[in-house]
Parts: C-alpha cells; structure tokens; sequence
C-alpha cells in the first residue's frame, strides 16, 4: 500500500466498523407493512422490494457481498443507507465506529478498492464477512477525512453533472440521427417489401474444406453503435461451428435475428477471404436497381423495429424468423432517390459519428478523473493546491 502520510495508519476493516450481515428474506413476507409504514428493503443489487423484515434504523454503510458481480462491477460495492430500512442477507451492514471513522469515508474507499483478492468460491463468488474484516483501510484522522470526503463530494458533484450533460448530449446525437431516418420512410406514400428486392443466397458447409481458411462473421463480430463488422474470426474449415453456415460477399448486409432490438445490422464492406457469416443473421443481397446504403439506412430505423417487434418470439433469446424479416417494407423510391437519401444521411452520419466520439471520449476521461481523485485521496495526495478550481473545466 505504499508510504502513508504522516498521521495517517492502516486499519484492519474489522477492528474500525461494527459489521454484522443481513437476514434471509422470505418469499411470501405478508403485507409488507409494519405498524409505521413501508421502508425500502436492500439486496446486494440495491433497492429492489418492500418486505417487512429486519428493520435498521439510522446510517449505515452496506457492503454487496455478491462476488460475481462485484468483479464485474455491474453496481457499486457499496453504499450508505439512511433512515429506516430491511436487508437481506446478500449485504453486510457496516457502521463504522464514530469516534475514528466517517462512513462515508469507508463508501469512498470501496469505490476505489479493487475486491478482486478477497472474493472466495466458484460457484457462487462472494465477500464473506471474515475476508471483509480482512481488509486494511489507509485511515488518516478523523478531521483529514472530513476534509477528503468534503472535497471528493464536492468535486464529483461537478464532475457527475458534466457527466449527465455529456450523456444527455450523446442520447441527443442519436436521436438526432433517428429521426432522420424516421423523415425516409414518411419521404413515399408507395411502400415494398424487403422479400421483393432482395435476392435469395446460398448456404456453404466449411467443414467441406477441412483445411481451407475461412473468415467467419458472427453476431460478437458487428459493433452495434457503429454497425460495422469489427474483426471478424479466421477458422479453418474443420473448426467451423455448427452456425457458420450463411455465404456471404461483399455489399450483403448482415441482420442479426436474435435481440434484433440490439441493431447488430452491418454491410460486408470488405472483400473478406472465404466468408461465411452465422445463421444468427439475414444475409440481404440486394436487386438490380436497389442501393444497398438505402436498404441498410432503413433497416436502422425505428420503423422497421416497430415492424418486426410482432414476430419477435421468446423470452430468454428473442429472436425473428428471415421470413418475418422479409415481410418489413420500406419506401419505394426510384434508385436515383434512394442514391441521393443514401448520401446524405451517410453524410450526416459521419458528423454524427464524429461528435458522438468527442463526447464519448469526453465521457471516459470523467470517469477515469474519478477513479484517479479517489485513488489520489488515499493515497493522501488529495491536497488543495492539486484541486481544479471552480474556474478550470472538467
């Protein structure tokens, strides 16, 4: 852990908290009510019911011990809760000894610790209670870390707010973008089905060649905010899974049919060696007379998702049949108009895509100026001269 500042010791977590775990909840919990009302009740998830069940009643900082998901970090480690509340017993319930440590200095600390050695079992990963004491906490004196916490939640209330705004931005972008495609399809009263315009394609078998290399397209294969096909596998025939199945060249699009809702939809743009993408798509080859940027334009718009959402069948792996697919119409314009529509919203794209990754990156370096102010502030590198000032951007 490095030299600490002077002043500043290192805790086991266990000699400076009061740390008892939550209770089993039962399914059927009554009314969910007590005598003073409804409280909200805590998992390791956060907020997710109202039971009625072991009641807590004051701050408290609750640590997840769902291991699998702290090291996916799919939701923070840990928290405080305040007033009256229920906790199961996939959370630890921390209060952290008043005369020498603040709680919300602990829910810091979690926010920058990395779990990832104190997490035990493989098939239900967790942060037991033993290996929680376990920790070591950097602990400065009681007023250094009322002065971290007062700087660190003064900061990331700056930085959070220019973190919504930059999201905000970035929803706008896209939305911006679909409503353009939207303006395509009310461009033509006359529609046409995508099953009159596009030709039928073969299916190939790579376990035919052993030994040949193919260059297989599948569903991980498409990025679906930038709907291009990203580095796509190279397998020898013989390797080949039991999907890879669909022939495909260079203009096809490629739609995935499972969680269409996602728009992994993509162009074949390069002329890849012995492609073969996964029955998990339609493969589109478009007629004579058809632009194949126009019919992929559409295919992202909102329109065509309203479409298919009928004959999406499936809960676990939603998923639409081709011929459900083929049944979608989109405008039926002359190839000239569709040319001239391709361009422009091509164009349009472009700009989009380019002020989208500016914000996108704007996005990531707040974050990563979070991650480094809390691994500064314990480390005792938090010191005001080192502070953006109301004046500096973020």
């Amino acid at each position: 852990m490095g030299k600490l500042p002077k002043g500043w010791n290192e805790r086991r977590f266990g000699d400076i908290t009061i740390n008892f775990d939550g209770k089993r909840i039962p399914v059927n919990s009554g009314d969910r009510t007590d005598k003073q009302g409804i409280y909200p009740y805590y998992g390791a998830s956060g907020i997710i019911d109202y039971v009625e069940d072991f009641i807590f009643d004051g701050e408290y900082l609750l640590v997840s011990e769902d291991g699998a998901n702290l090291l996916a970090r799919t939701y923070p480690i840990a928290f405080i809760a305040y007033g009256k509340f229920w906790v199961n017993n996939h959370a630890h319930i921390v209060q952290a000894r008043i005369e020498s440590t603040q709680n919300k200095f602990l829910e810091y600390f979690f926010a920058s610790f990395n779990v990832s050695e104190f997490v035990t079992g493989s098939a239900q990963p967790k942060l037991n209670q033993k290996n929680l004491n376990s920790i070591q906490i950097p602990l400065p004196p009681l007023p250094e870390q009322t002065r971290i916490v007062s700087k660190l939640d003064a900061l990331f209330a700056r930085i959070d707010k220019s973190i919504a705004l930059l999201e905000e931005n970035i929803k706008h972008t896209k939305g911006l973008m679909a409503s353009v495609l939207e303006e395509v399809f009310h461009s033509s009263v006359k529609q046409i089905s995508l099953s009159e315009i596009i030709v039928k394609t073969a299916n190939i078998n790579p376990l035919l060649e052993p030994e040949t290399k193919f260059t297989y397209i599948d569903i991980t294969s498409v990025n679906s905010q930038l709907h291009q096909i990203e580095n796509p596998k190279i397998i020898q025939g013989k390797d080949a899974p039991s999907r890879a199945k669909k022939s495909v060249i260079v203009g096809d699009i490629v739609f995935a049919t499972t969680r269409p809702n996602l728009k992994n939809i993509a162009i074949v743009n390069e002329d890849y060696p012995n492609p073969v993408a996964s029955t998990g798509f339609c493969v589109l080859r478009t007629k004579k007379g058809i632009n194949n940027e126009f019919l992929f334009l559409c295919l992202l718009s909102n329109n065509i998702q309203e479409q298919i959402n009928p004959f999406i069948r499936g809960a676990q792996y939603p998923a639409i049949s081709d011929k459900d697919l083929l049944k979608c119409k989109i405008p039926d314009l002359s190839i000239v108009q569709q040319i001239e529509t391709a361009n422009k919203i091509m164009m349009l794209r472009k700009k989009l895509s380019l002020i989208n990754a500016t914000q996108q990156s704007k996005l990531t370096s707040l974050k990563a100026l979070k991650s480094s102010l809390l691994d500064r502030a314990f480390k005792g590198e938090l010191t005001k001269s080192e502070l953006p000032t109301r004046r500096d951007k973020l």
